[in-house]
């Protein structure tokens, strides 16, 4: 640790910053002294090129999404935590991110948007949200090899074109035996945040990740979530009778069913469960 550094998150973050692009080292401006790649400083904030605002906003949901995250900044996964049909299992994140001495370990949420899940863990997104500490393009993180002791991943992969150069720079980022907890969708109606891509099998989210050790999958939101979110959608379909401006005024109606998804703290534990899950949930680790 240099003496001119501070030991805190962004007094560690600095220190593992590298070019985007060529993954060479940066001077104090940004600059990659390499290939001349360049990031800027926004305040605490460090911009490496995130979404464009147009991209937040082609999808009308998701322009409503970016609208309410803007007002409500951090009490928006709250508000989403309690209108939301997607019961998520209570405590799997802080209790992965508890494994680790978040003091001394640099641990980042990838694709955090407006969850700031521990003051010492390094927020980076793509949409420069107040609690964003780097903006960026997730397929080429401004930090140097092996440079994290681990990380989160909280359904981002469905919303990239190419989730396998995702993959491939959270194995890059991580130090030898560092660890990533990934959380993906199973049965989840379509969702741009801007875009919406795919969804995963148990099976198929293991050769994502091949490259790595497989810790765990399990189930990270039952079928109660999945069946309850399809049926949302299905009753906004039906009762706007093909108008689609009157769809977007009943689906927010059928959010009253949403509490529904509290049967999934007791459904996500049975044996089949992962026949019908919402989503999954991988823990992996980096080989040594």
């Amino acid at each position: 640790m240099s003496a001119t550094i501070p030991d805190t998150r962004q007094g560690r973050l600095l220190e593992v910053l590298a070019c985007p692009r060529c993954h060479a080292r940066l001077d104090a401006s940004l600059t990659c002294v390499v290939c001349g790649c360049a990031g800027r400083r926004d305040g605490d904030r460090l911009d490496f090129g995130g979404f464009a605002a147009a991209e937040l906003t082609a999808d009308p949901l998701n322009r409503l999404k970016e609208l309410v995250k803007t007002r409500l900044h951090r009490l928006y996964p709250a508000v989403i935590r309690v209108l939301s049909p997607v019961q998520d299992r209570p405590g799997l994140v802080a209790g992965f991110l508890r494994t680790f001495d978040l003091g001394r370990d640099l641990v980042a949420d990838l694709g955090c948007g407006t969850h700031r899940r521990d003051e010492r863990v390094i927020c980076i997104d793509g949409g420069a949200y107040g609690n964003v500490d780097v903006v960026t393009d997730l397929r080429r993180l401004p930090l140097a090899d092996g440079s994290l002791a681990g990380g989160v991943s909280i359904a981002v992969l469905e919303h990239v074109p190419d989730p396998a150069a995702h993959i491939a720079e959270m194995h890059r980022v991580l130090r030898p035996g560092g660890r990533m907890l990934v959380f993906v969708p199973f049965l989840q109606p379509f969702h741009a945040s801007p875009y919406d891509f795919q969804r995963y099998t148990e099976v198929g989210l293991r050769e994502q990740f091949g490259a790595f050790e497989v810790l765990g999958v399990r189930v990270g939101a039952g079928p109660t979530s999945g069946l309850l979110w399809v049926l949302q959608e299905w009753l906004a379909m039906v009762l706007s009778f093909g108008s689609r401006r009157l769809y977007r005024v009943i689906l927010p109606l059928t959010w009253v069913l949403s509490p529904l998804k509290l049967l999934d703290l007791l459904l996500v534990h049975h044996p089949m469960a992962a026949q019908a899950a919402s989503g999954f949930v991988i823990e992996v680790r980096k080989p040594e």
